[in-house]
């Protein structure tokens, strides 16, 4: 594993930190989006049927979009339960990380505007200088903060917060330090997605789940998306789940958070991916300015995606895995061919769906498939073997 990746898996929040540490051991051993606003398209079922893979690995809530040729083909969903969770087409998820590609969609809609800039000091944007909530990733439960006075601050870019090359820890409990030379080498960063966001809400004066509704969800079609609860959220929300099938306790995300707080359906995300797929500056911007992740698998990090380069000539690929407690979450484009494969679950199980389903559905090679980021883990394996599910 390369001493980047290695850097990056440390320090994940709450479900996320653990995993990622026992992750480094296990490894050791509008554009149309193809539908009407609310309706949805006609399954087709893969060469290895949903239903079949969410029963072998007891993942209780299965959503997957395939788009082809930049249209939305269809939209599965399945449940591996017994008895079998009922899941409608308009099945909302956690999207967890999943949360990063849409923030720097609109992060970049802001630069084509002339709001932002991705080279100016974030600081830039927040003249009162950056107060850093202890615990953001339980925002509402926050009670302690600080204002960071690091000079390193003062040289943070929009680019570097977008690249996870800030040098920002992924979580911080406490107060916000830094652990690299800012620009200096790619770790993943979920702090560095907050100050992000602070910058984006001082610059329109709005909370972040309105700025998200105006420039991505309400043009998109995207009606059932959400970067905080709400009650119609919860009238269609899956509950999330261990990775046997045990219900986990409900965590409402009542604060909107950039990471990881976004909530979403298939068909939604499909239309962001589509719309996204259909955006050629945008995707040029996205991969400019590429950041080494892992050399021996081809992974890079652009503004927002992670990149794998093909070595078929098929040009780059982008991708992002999601990891919330009770949720995981996988989605994969292919500009070039103008496909993508969007999968959302509610089970700590979800990232086993992904392999066999990017091979059913996006024919040629893609070697973030052998990334630790998608490795099941040591605690997957605990409940899948011994049945000690945590």
């Amino acid at each position: 594993m390369s001493r980047t990746l290695t850097s990056a898996l440390r320090g994940f929040g709450r479900s996320s930190w653990m995993a990622a540490l026992l992750l480094v051991v296990s490894c050791a051993s509008p554009p149309k989006a193809g539908l009407a606003p609310g309706s949805t398209a006609a399954s087709a079922a893969p060469s290895e049927p949903l239903p079949q893979l969410a029963r072998q690995h007891h993942v209780c809530a299965a959503a997957v979009a395939v788009i082809r040729q930049r249209e939305l083909q269809s939209v599965t969903t399945a449940s591996g339960c017994d008895p079998a969770l009922q899941v409608p087409p308009d099945s909302v998820f956690q999207a967890a990380s999943l949360s990063k590609p849409v923030f720097a969609y609109a992060v970049l809609k802001l630069v084509q505007q002339g709001r932002l800039a991705l080279d100016a000091p974030v600081l830039q944007y927040l003249p009162q200088g950056y107060r850093h909530a202890f615990n953001p990733l339980h925002p509402e439960l926050a009670t302690q903060s600080d204002v960071v006075t690091d000079p390193r601050l003062g040289a943070v870019t929009v680019r570097m917060l977008l690249q996870h090359t800030a040098g920002l820890p992924n979580w911080a409990s406490g107060p916000l330090r830094f652990e690299g030379t800012p620009g200096e080498r790619w770790s993943y960063s979920g702090e560095g997605y907050v100050l992000l966001q602070r910058a984006v809400e001082s610059v329109m004066q709005r909370p972040l789940d309105e700025v998200m509704q105006a420039l991505v969800f309400t043009p998109l079609g995207m009606g059932l998306s959400s970067y905080r609860w709400t009650p119609r959220i919860g009238d269609h929300l899956l509950p999330g789940t261990k990775a046997n099938g045990a219900p986990r306790k409900q965590v409402l995300m009542n604060q909107p958070v950039a990471a990881y707080s976004l909530y979403t359906t298939g068909d939604d995300y499909a239309r962001f991916v589509i719309a996204w797929l259909r955006d050629p500056a945008l995707q040029a911007m996205t991969a400019e300015s590429p950041v080494n992740v892992d050399a021996r698998l081809n992974l890079a990090w652009g503004l927002g995606w992670g990149l794998e380069t093909s070595a078929d000539g098929a040009g780059t690929r982008f991708w992002q895995w999601g990891n919330n407690p009770g949720y995981r979450a996988f989605v994969l484009a292919v500009p070039a061919s103008g496909d993508a494969l969007v999968l959302l679950t509610n089970s700590d199980a979800g990232l086993k769906l992904v392999e066999p389903l990017v091979r059913s559905h996006l024919p040629g090679e893609y070697k973030v498939l052998r990334s630790p980021f998608l490795s099941a883990g040591v605690l997957d394996t605990l409940c899948e073997v011994l049945r000690v599910c945590l």
